[in-house]
């Protein structure tokens, strides 16, 4: 391998803990409803991805996506909010995102992976703002060069297309087989990484049945151990 690059949101830190503490405190407000955090998450997760596919065909702005997403959540549940409150959710994530950290297993990763020459990066959906502050506070400057954050926004399209991966090649001037990737979406991380001629590891608990991935783990030692291999 001469290069490795790793998806973001789910794969480089957890954004569950972020979401899990910003709905644990909304619930003290008078926004509280009655189910727990999974169930909520779960339908929250559904309008994340619809509001953005909004946001990436240039239907909505930024702003308007994440509030619509929170305030469509709380609607699905029978408690209409407005835009206040909405912004209030996020401005929550958003006191919980500055406090993310990698993992000290990640963090050996990355320096096993730079000892041995390798060229690190990271290819994420999402807006380039955001994406840009919480890699920011993850401190992955540390480790990978801003030049090798790769974004969808300002690629002008979203994993798992085709010309996301093969634009990240051409910049890394590396043959595709040479290439591996580290990601927790099987269809966007690990299919799109594969169809473009990439090795991939799929960062879950679980393997897929008949999957294409490499390898499936969610144990950044264990991957630090496989890069010796590949």
């Amino acid at each position: 391998m001469k290069a490795i690059g790793f998806d973001l949101d789910d794969t480089l830190y957890n954004r569950l803990t972020i979401y899990k503490n910003t709905y644990q405190e909304m619930q003290a407000t008078d926004h509280y409803l009655d189910l727990d955090f999974d169930t909520f998450n779960q339908v929250y997760a559904e309008f994340s991805e619809q509001e953005y596919q909004a946001f990436m065909a240039g239907k909505k702005t930024e702003a308007a996506f994440k509030n619509d997403r929170v305030i469509e959540t709380y609607a699905h549940f029978g408690h209409k909010i407005d835009q206040a409150t909405a912004q209030q959710f996020n401005q929550l994530k958003n006191h919980y995102q500055k406090q993310l950290s990698m993992s000290e297993d990640l963090v050996a990763l990355m320096e096993s992976a730079l000892s041995k020459g390798m060229t690190l990066f990271v290819l994420t959906n999402g807006s380039t703002k955001a994406q840009i502050d919480k890699l920011t506070n993850l401190g992955v400057d540390q480790f990978i060069d801003k030049d090798k954050w790769y974004i969808s926004e300002s690629m002008g399209g979203s994993k798992p297309q085709r010309k996301l991966f093969d634009a990240v090649t051409a910049d890394l001037n590396v043959a595709p087989k040479d290439i591996l990737f580290v990601g927790d979406d099987y269809r966007n991380d690990i299919e799109g990484a594969i169809q473009a001629g990439w090795q991939a590891i799929h960062y879950a608990k679980a393997e897929v049945p008949n999957t294409v991935a490499t390898c499936t783990t969610d144990n950044f030692l264990e991957i630090r151990t496989l890069l010796g291999n590949l």
